[in-house]
């Protein structure tokens, strides 16, 4: 007889192992992926010497981890706006992480116009949940644990010297949100909604009405973003709409 058991696998998102060694294999593979996206897109901003990566780094990490953001609320008092968001895994819906953050006290901002305070305050809302969740993914691409909308506006502290960074012509540095999606994104995309269990048909004709788009690698980062959210609201109502099911046919059962 054999008394050795098998151990039991550890999921962390996508990331699954079944000791510390496998986990970490597959997150160091992760983290060297996304710091590619990263550096491709310029998504992050030096602070003394340091390398801060935007939210869309985080949330494409987020993304790579099987989670979307969500707003919960935003609240304002006093021109001071307080958003709550949370991470929702695609898979189930279930909410892995949550922050809020405030924006609209502290210069610039409180100069600026209400519109943009609400935004910053939900953007930095959405880099501390994935802070809080995985930083130690961003840490292992080679960047800091604290995303650049989280640090403080100081000018000893924030402003970077302009020989550390030289002005970049807009037309050298591609818009992350129109350019076109690579093929590790394109895999991603169909591992989700393979994992989703919904007819890919189905989502394709969604795209192609919503965005007159035909094929997926001709969708903006932009669009993959919000279809992801969709997958997860759309695997979410089903699975809602199966345990309902479940459950009236167990209670007549039980009549």
């Amino acid at each position: 007889i054999n008394d050795t058991a098998t151990p039991a696998a550890v999921s962390l998102g996508i990331l699954q192992g079944t000791s510390p060694a496998a986990l970490m294999s597959g997150a160091s593979e992760m983290a060297g992926e996304l710091a590619k996206m990263i550096e491709a897109q310029r998504l992050w901003d030096p602070i003394n010497g340091k390398k801060y990566v935007k939210v869309e780094g985080w949330t494409t990490l987020a993304v790579m981890m099987g989670v979307v953001a969500r707003e919960v609320q935003t609240t304002e008092a006093d021109g001071i706006y307080t958003a709550v968001v949370e991470l929702v895994r695609m898979s189930d819906g279930a909410c892995i992480s949550r922050a809020s953050a405030e924006c609209g006290e502290e210069k610039p901002w409180c100069t600026r116009p209400r519109y943009a305070r609400r935004s910053m305050a939900q953007t930095r809302a959405t880099g501390k949940a994935c802070r809080l969740a995985f930083s130690w993914v961003m840490s292992l691409a080679g960047y800091e644990p604290t995303p650049l909308e989280e640090m403080p506006n100081d000018p000893i502290v924030a402003v970077v010297p302009q020989q550390i960074r030289p002005p970049v012509n807009d037309n050298t540095r591609p818009n992350i949100a129109d350019s076109r999606i690579n093929p590790h994104q394109r895999r991603m995309l169909e591992g989700k909604i393979a994992e989703s269990g919904l007819e890919r048909e189905r989502i394709k004709t969604w795209v192609e009405r919503s965005w007159k788009v035909d094929h997926f690698n001709a969708l903006t980062n932009d669009q993959l973003n919000q279809l992801l959210i969709k997958i997860g609201q759309w695997a979410a109502a089903e699975k809602a709409l199966a345990d309902a099911k479940a459950a009236k046919e167990a209670s007549n059962e039980t009549v």
